[in-house]
């Protein structure tokens, strides 16, 4: 009798540890990286011109649009790339893509982007950023604001 009572101890304590030890492995991702940009001011610039983040890391991009200007709207759109014939080419692109498109043209150099945000808007999008240490681009694409406001994401370790 002594002998089942040890076994079934055992087997109890044993159980309990597996659980422990799925407990430990189910535990969720810290949250992403919170990064926020503004336009400086009714100009078409970002206040921020450069951040930086961990590769691989989950960021949460929060664009909050404080200009007062009905003509100032904007949108975030973060490239693959920092090179400066693609972020013109994504910046025309982006024109062409239309209102209807938030002005986010459907290209490869792409990341991520945020949609349209009016003056007093706030949006955002969330994305991993590259394994590839390096400076990657981000611009707004709303006609006519991509050949001065942009920003470098700087990602290293």
């Amino acid at each position: 009798m002594h002998i089942r009572l040890t076994s079934a101890v055992a087997i109890l304590l044993a159980m309990g540890l597996a659980g422990a030890l799925s407990v430990q492995a189910a535990e969720p991702a810290p949250p992403p990286t919170k990064v926020i940009l503004e336009p400086k001011g009714n100009q078409m610039q970002f206040a921020t011109t450069e951040f930086t983040v961990e590769p691989g890391q989950k960021v949460r991009l929060v664009f909050e649009n404080t200009a007062d200007s009905p003509a100032m709207i904007h949108n975030v759109v973060l490239l693959t790339t920092s090179d400066e014939d693609v972020a013109q080419t994504v910046g025309q692109a982006g024109t062409n893509a239309g209102a209807s498109a938030d002005y986010i043209p459907d290209h490869e150099a792409v990341l991520a982007a945020t949609e349209i945000a009016e003056p007093g808007e706030t949006v955002e999008v969330t994305f991993t950023a590259p394994e590839e240490p390096g400076a990657y681009t981000y611009l707004c694409t709303y006609p006519g604001h991509w050949a001065t406001m942009k920003g470098t994401m700087r990602v290293e370790n």
